[in-house]
């Protein structure tokens, strides 16, 4: 009898695991987490899956989301400044 042989994982490794190489005139990462030793490649896939996500959050909550721009980008109601007549500078 003879011992199964296992087989090799032959997929490609995930690019986002691959070991950093920092560049010196950056810091490690961005204050949100994003690392900055991304290659081009993965920037540009993150970045088109981001904006993919974006488009699909407009499509199912738009309006909603337009409702709340609105309303968080309105000032609050300024309260009347009443004059007396005999005060009316004319």
């Amino acid at each position: 009898m003879t011992k199964r042989q296992r087989r090799r994982n032959t997929r490609p490794a995930c690019p986002l695991r691959a070991e950093p190489t920092p560049d010196r005139g950056l810091p490690p990462a961005i204050p949100f987490g994003i690392p900055t030793y991304w290659s081009p490649e993965v920037a540009l896939a993150i970045f088109e899956f981001i904006d993919e996500m974006r488009t699909v959050i407009l499509a199912v909550h738009g309006t909603h989301i337009q409702a709340e721009a609105r309303r968080q980008g309105q000032s609050p109601p300024a309260d009347r400044v009443i004059i007396p007549d005999d005060e009316l500078p004319f």
